[in-house]
């Protein structure tokens, strides 16, 4: 393998990484008074992003409600009890993804273990940041239609405000993910 092949697999593996596990993207350019754009190709409008999240909470979110109601009040409580905890854990997890995933890309052949292992965690990583969203939902009423509401209509905020969106999307869903986390490990 020449120096130029082993550098690409390395950088394909975090292109990749970032891709997955990338909250709703920040469009950091603004547009100037005179309605000359200067924004990037590759950004979606704010009201897509803010769809789609509404979207993906409101059908996640109601999966985990109607399927398992019970066990999605206990990770709620959990995340409320525990927020900082379950944040910490959140983070760890997915640095320790990420390191493992790039420690199997960089021998090669640990590549075919990667990918699958960056689909799971993304899998798992979307679906269990939805019990963060449900925790700020169970904030405001511990009926579930009314904590459902509030975090659908939080998902919608985070999608549409650019970057503190980005930060709070990405904190609300750590804790989430920990939840997950700390459950499993206790």
């Amino acid at each position: 393998m020449s120096a130029l092949a082993s550098l690409r697999l390395p950088t394909t593996v975090l292109a990749t990484v970032e891709f997955l596990l990338a909250e709703s993207s920040a469009v950091l350019a603004q547009r100037d008074p005179a309605g000359i754009g200067t924004g990037t190709a590759a950004s979606t409008p704010w009201y897509v992003q803010s769809i789609t999240a509404a979207l993906i909470t409101l059908v996640i979110g109601g999966l985990l409600i109607a399927i398992a109601p019970d066990g999605t009040r206990r990770q709620t409580d959990r995340a409320l009890e525990q927020p900082g905890a379950a944040f910490v854990y959140g983070v760890g997890s997915l640095i320790a993804v990420i390191g493992i995933a790039f420690v199997l890309a960089i021998t090669g052949i640990g590549i075919v273990l990667a990918i699958p292992l960056l689909l799971i965690f993304a899998l798992v990583a979307v679906v269990a940041g939805e019990y963060g969203y449900l925790a700020v939902g169970r904030l405001a009423s511990d009926s579930w239609p009314l904590a459902l509401g509030v975090a659908i209509v939080v998902s919608a905020l985070v999608g549409a405000v650019p970057v503190l969106g980005s930060i709070a999307g990405f904190v609300i869903s750590s804790i989430g993910l920990g939840v997950i986390i700390i459950g499993s490990i206790e």
